[in-house]
């Protein structure tokens, strides 16, 4: 399999994968115990999904090679008060970031991670937050962020 890969922003149509794979990254927390009982997040994921993403409040990105999906990362976008940093009060949340481990280390979750701050930069977003696992920090570290935000300038 070729190791090119595309990134795209998630539609609509992509809710089916996207459910899929929060409910795996969920379902493997819970069995490393870094969760506790997912049951019912796993039950709402869907209708959050089919809420949120037309609504432009959930911005996911998929990564693909060859069609198949093999990462992708997700922000939700919110209004609280406005900080120095973020006049308009618009701020993201990255969260949901997974590569596929045998597409890991090839640049993906960066290419991602760059359209998820162009895209909160084009929303109007001041500041994107997200709480880093060791193994995505070093990504998060090369697009500024320290401990748990980044600006999108």
């Amino acid at each position: 399999m070729s190791e090119r890969f595309t990134i795209r922003r998630a539609t609509p149509d992509d809710i089916g994968v996207l459910v899929e794979l929060r409910d795996a990254m969920l379902s493997e927390a819970a069995e490393d115990g870094v969760l506790r009982d997912v049951s019912e997040a796993l039950g709402n994921t869907r209708e959050y999904f089919e809420e949120k993403l037309p609504a432009g409040e959930y911005v996911c990105f998929l990564a693909e090679v060859e069609g198949q999906v093999v990462g992708v990362g997700g922000m939700v976008l919110f209004r609280k008060p406005t900080l120095p940093q973020s006049p308009l009060g618009l701020e993201g949340y990255i969260l949901n970031m997974l590569t596929l481990a045998e597409f890991s280390r090839k640049g993906i979750a960066s290419a991602i991670m760059r359209e998820m701050l162009a895209s909160a930069r084009e929303a109007g977003a001041g500041l994107v937050a997200l709480k880093a696992t060791d193994a995505g920090r070093r990504v998060y570290e090369k697009f500024g962020s320290r401990r748990t935000r980044t600006t999108c300038s």
